[in-house]
């Protein structure tokens, strides 16, 4: 080959190269949009459980605490808690699903995710019927806690977010429970989020909402996921009774200056200190 046709060669590369890049982010960009992100956020006391022989679709739920550790349920940050006097049944779906494989879970959750053949959802104050996400993640902190059985020391996110990539022409379609309104709680752009939030009905100071969290993801072990109880139940650090302060007096002056204390409207915060478990598994539910 000449030397000319060999420089001409060499310098039409980067060109090649260039005009290449360009398709490749044109491809990528025009595949970004016509994507759309459906999140479904489990805040508190929420198990999510993985049903591998049913598309591995997941049924989230959350059982209904014992007498006096009563739970509240709210939905798209409502200030209002919805009414769970009878279950309330979410079913959620998506239409033009590509795929309904086995989703992506974060690492963060996995000293919590665990696998059961004997479960149920028994007596819950909020069940959700979903497909399979494409992943299973969390936000925010985990909480460190201890296994009873071997006193291995773990963490425990507060929180799931079952996160969908979906088609754009592909609208979730979510049913609700009598007098819920089902619309989403946040929509923008390409990214659709829905809020579920459980937690403690009374306030509870920081001490005893560790305590609360603890005896209820034990009581749900013993109860929902049987045979994970004696391998996975939490160590409670807060049993021991907290001893009141003894009375002094102290001096008290009241100030006439003093401002008025400034009231406003807040969302509600769970306060539920630890999520339940993702759970996998190959069975159906039990009676």
């Amino acid at each position: 080959m000449h030397r000319r046709e060999v420089l001409k060669g060499l310098a039409a590369l980067p060109l090649a190269s260039v005009l290449a890049s360009c398709d490749y982010d044109k491809k990528d960009k025009d595949d970004r949009s016509q994507s759309h992100i459906v999140e479904v956020h489990l805040d508190g006391a929420f198990a999510v459980v993985i049903q591998e022989k049913k598309e591995n679709s997941i049924v989230a739920f959350s059982p209904r605490p014992p007498a006096g550790e009563e739970h509240e349920f709210h939905f798209n940050g409502a200030q209002r808690p919805e009414d769970t006097s009878k279950p309330l049944h979410f079913n959620f779906a998506l239409e033009r699903r590509n795929r309904d494989r086995k989703p992506e879970i974060d690492p963060g959750l996995d000293d919590f995710h665990f696998t059961s053949e004997n479960w149920k959802i028994g007596d819950s104050l909020v069940t959700l019927e979903l497909p399979a996400p494409t992943e299973i993640t969390f936000s925010g902190h985990r909480s460190p806690v201890t296994f009873q059985s071997d006193h291995r020391k773990v963490f425990m996110a507060t929180n799931h977010i079952l996160r969908y990539e979906v088609n754009r022409e592909a609208q979730p379609k979510l049913e609700c429970g009598a007098n819920v309104k089902c619309s989403p709680e946040d929509h923008y752009d390409s990214v659709t989020r829905y809020f579920f939030e459980v937690g403690p009905k009374r306030y509870l100071n920081h001490d005893e909402s560790k305590a609360h969290a603890i005896k209820y993801f034990n009581f749900v072990l013993q109860n929902y996921f049987s045979d994970l109880a004696t391998r996975f139940s939490l160590e409670d650090p807060y049993k021991k009774q907290v001893m009141m302060p003894s009375p002094s007096l102290v001096t008290a002056v009241l100030q006439y200056g003093a401002q008025t204390a400034i009231l406003e409207n807040a969302s509600y915060l769970v306060d539920c200190e630890f999520t339940l478990p993702v759970v996998s598994t190959r069975t159906a539910a039990r009676p």
